[in-house]
């Protein structure tokens, strides 16, 4: 599991670099729709690499903690 989640974690890194890159043309030009569009996509990838990351991270942690045993009393 930890390989997925490392998998989207690279995904998410190199989103959030091309959309720091076009976030600082847009800057420079706020009335660059086109550039706004773009951003808002690369968000909504991110946003979606960000939740894979966290499902797998909480996989992990449930893989990790032992499930408790039953305690049973006879009668």
């Amino acid at each position: 599991m930890v390989a997925i989640a490392s998998v989207w974690k690279k995904k998410h890194d190199d989103l959030k670099a091309k959309r720091n890159s076009l976030f600082a043309a847009y800057t420079k030009d706020p009335q660059n729709f086109l550039l706004a569009r773009e951003i808002k996509a690369l968000d909504d990838e991110i946003a979606d690499c960000t939740q894979h990351v966290e499902q797998e991270r909480r996989a992990e942690q449930r893989a990790a903690t032992p499930v408790p045993k039953l305690v049973t009393t006879s009668k």
